[in-house]
């Protein structure tokens, strides 16, 4: 009876540590959730590379909630000058087109369908030590940067209010012509989306946060995990 009793207090403090680390865990993840250095951290980043072939490049695809807004800010740098950037543009397409756009094998028919076509404007940044990672060791190269910030409105134009994805490229249509592959340089991008709603202790204002809504809820159901373990 004794051994029984121990084992049954051995158990319940196994379980009760096991239910005091499933709390920290669940806590932390939401204070990383909930916490501005998370806002204003999270970004993505990629390669973009454009030819004949390939005449466009999606850098981002994001969902933007109902009745709402996004903030976009782009950053481009280009490894060598992009020698004749008037057809290099960003774009902004909705969901309820994509699946047309990705039909079409031309470019010129593709953008017909954007919701925003911005031009991009490089920068001369000096001559900066090469970072890619088939570079030649201290091997330096010219940098050239663009930076694109704009606001878009979901819904766009007429269409249905519903949480919506947005696809960001970038593209030359121009190359379909020239195909001067050669001379197209290597680019990065850094891209910040933020996903604006209404704001609760601002009325009228809006606030503006890195999660997409299709992710909307994640908060509310760590803390009513928390608050029923």
């Amino acid at each position: 009876m004794a051994m029984a009793v121990k084992a049954h207090r051995s158990n319940q403090r196994r379980q009760g540590k096991m239910q005091s680390h499933t709390l920290l865990l669940l806590a932390t993840i939401l204070l990383l959730l909930l916490s501005p250095e998370h806002v204003n951290a999270k970004l993505s980043s990629g390669k973009a590379h454009l030819s004949g072939v390939s005449t466009e490049s999606l850098l981002v695809k994001f969902s933007v909630s109902t009745s709402s807004s996004a903030k976009i800010d782009l950053n481009l740098t280009s490894y060598g000058m992009y020698e004749d950037e008037k057809d290099l543009k960003f774009r902004i397409y909705v969901d309820d087109d994509w699946a047309e756009v990705k039909r079409m094998p031309l470019c010129t028919d593709k953008v017909k369908l954007s919701q925003r076509s911005i031009p991009i404007v490089f920068d001369f940044q000096g001559i900066k030590q090469d970072d890619r990672s088939n570079a030649v060791k201290g091997g330096v190269v010219e940098m050239y940067t663009a930076r694109i910030k704009h606001e878009i409105a979901n819904p766009p134009g007429r269409k249905k209010d519903r949480p919506r994805y947005f696809y960001f490229t970038i593209d030359d249509c121009s190359l379909e012509k020239s195909f001067h592959d050669n001379k197209i340089p290597d680019m990065r991008f850094d891209m910040s989306v933020m996903n604006g709603r209404p704001s609760m202790a601002r009325i009228g204002m809006r606030e503006y946060e890195h999660l997409p809504a299709d992710e909307e809820g994640i908060s509310t159901l760590l803390i009513l995990t928390i608050l029923s373990s």
